[in-house]
């Protein structure tokens, strides 16, 4: 059915400044599509966050959660789940630090508390901040946190305690206000290789467009990887291609370049 897959990381990639999927990259979707491409969202939000994209694009694909979460073709297809002890003894250590953390599946989230690095999060993001529920975690499953600690040469030295004293999970800095924790090994890389494991998608050429340090794993697991035009350096480092700023028509030019619309 498919002739081959296409990735695509959200801010600063997919969408606009203002978080939405500009006219252009819409046609390129659904000129993909048209040509038997399957577009996939690759993307550290949750799958619940993506309901207003998938509208406005008709993509039904989707490795949220960065690979925690898998859909495709709307089907829930794989989840992984943060185990009781280690999230409990995270959240224990973040309070204690009084360090904010953002729980999350793939329809809801909530947060242990507000500060001011959440306020800026959110509204950088322009979403409405979850509700406080610090007991959120002893009745959903978890498959994603935000550890809520600044960019700062302080905020990394918390950031290198943390992925030294829990080596059972993954830490990606993707923001200026968080890190994203998910289970040790899960990545948008380790996303894609389930997602390719199904029948229909087996043996299919892949690219993958990024920009920032959680979509490394998704550029070297691609058959080619695409840096935006605005990637962080090591980003373009590993990449095979590097297209336009996101601004300025990158994802178009691209699949363009690739003969893929």
């Amino acid at each position: 059915m498919y002739k081959a897959v296409v990735f695509f990381d959200l801010d600063q990639t997919l969408l606009n400044d203002d978080k939405q999927v500009p006219p252009e990259n819409v046609a390129a979707l659904k000129s993909l599509e048209a040509n038997q491409i399957l577009p996939v969202i690759a993307t550290g939000r949750n799958y619940y966050e993506l309901a207003d994209i998938m509208a406005a694009t008709g993509v039904r694909s989707a490795i949220a959660a960065n690979g925690g979460d898998i859909f495709l073709d709307g089907d829930h297809i794989f989840q992984s789940v943060i185990g009781e002890p280690q999230l409990t003894r995270f959240l224990n250590t973040s309070a204690a630090q009084d360090i904010q953390v953002a729980m999350y599946n793939s329809e809801a989230s909530a947060l242990t508390g507000h500060n001011q690095l959440t306020t800026d999060n959110y509204a950088q993001v322009r979403q409405t901040s979850p509700p406080v529920k610090p007991s959120f975690y002893e009745h959903e499953a978890i498959c994603m946190m935000l550890m809520f600690v600044p960019w700062t040469d302080a905020g990394d030295q918390i950031g290198k305690q943390f992925i030294q004293d829990f080596p059972e999970m993954t830490f990606y800095r993707n923001s200026h206000y968080t890190f994203d924790v998910v289970n040790h090994g899960i990545s948008k890389g380790s996303g894609m290789a389930i997602l390719l494991n199904q029948p229909s998608l087996r043996g299919l050429p892949t690219y993958a467009f990024g920009d920032g340090y959680n979509d490394i794993p998704l550029l070297q697991a691609a058959d080619t990887g695409i840096a935006m035009g605005n990637a962080y350096p090591k980003v373009a480092a590993v990449a095979d291609y590097q297209t336009d700023d996101y601004r300025e028509n990158g994802i178009p030019n691209a699949l363009a370049h690739f003969n893929l619309i």
